[in-house]
């Protein structure tokens, strides 16, 4: 048991740094500094640094935010580029992605699910929550639009004055430009599909909690209430 979670600690820091490299070749192919790339993202430079050298990880809101600073897809921040033509479909197996490691921010871990498509208008996104975690909500707003459908588990979501609780199968879709925020109210582990357009939304705090770290500001736990 320790030498399967040893294995697996070391899968989730390379892909760690697999990202961090991939970000810091577009920096660095663009002719941006960390300084430049801190004040576009609103993200301090130390902490870029410390991604794009593996040693943390980050978000998916701040993906979106540093991808969309350095003109780059989403998509190319976890997997090459393809340069060979594509057809007009993705399909990728669940025995393919349980292959790879989740990446983690925030005490939760998520996967990219939605494939690289060309001109792609969503990203795709696993959440998964894990048993016991405590969710401490903060009401957000962004542009775009958000679908929640809910895999596995019991969450609670609240969208303007509206409350509700949403149980496997249940999914909501709501324009973000509404206060919303969420959490995980049952007793295991929860699980969650989100599907975001357009590709390049960035969250904007409404309410922010003392005491948080500015670096992971654009949480993905933030919209849906995480900690």
């Amino acid at each position: 048991m320790e030498e399967n979670k040893a294995d697996l600690d070391e899968t989730i820091r390379t892909v760690a740094r697999r990202l961090g490299e991939r970000l810091r070749d577009a920096r660095r192919s663009k002719a941006i500094t960390l300084e430049v790339l801190s004040a576009k993202t609103d993200l301090s430079a130390g902490f870029l640094s410390r991604l794009e050298r593996g040693e943390t990880n980050a978000s998916i809101s701040n993906l979106i935010v540093i991808s969309e600073s350095l003109g780059i897809a989403l998509r190319d921040c976890f997997e090459d580029a393809q340069e060979c033509p594509r057809p007009g479909y993705v399909l990728t197996r669940a025995k393919d992605r349980s292959c790879e490691a989740p990446l983690s921010a925030g005490g939760y871990t998520y996967r990219l699910t939605s494939g690289d498509l060309e001109g792609e208008k969503v990203s795709a996104f696993e959440l998964v929550y894990p048993a016991g975690e405590t969710m401490h909500p903060e009401v957000m707003t962004h542009r775009g639009e958000e679908v929640l459908y809910l895999l596995e588990g019991t969450m609670e979501f609240r969208i303007g004055s509206d409350t509700m609780v949403l149980e496997p199968g249940d999914c909501v879709h709501f324009a973000c430009d509404q206060p919303h925020t969420g959490e995980n109210i049952g007793h295991g582990e929860a699980r969650l599909l989100m599907i975001v357009s357009p590709v390049d939304s960035i969250d904007i705090p409404v309410a922010r909690m003392s005491g948080r770290d500015p670096d992971s500001a654009r949480s993905l736990t933030q919209l849906t209430g995480g900690k």
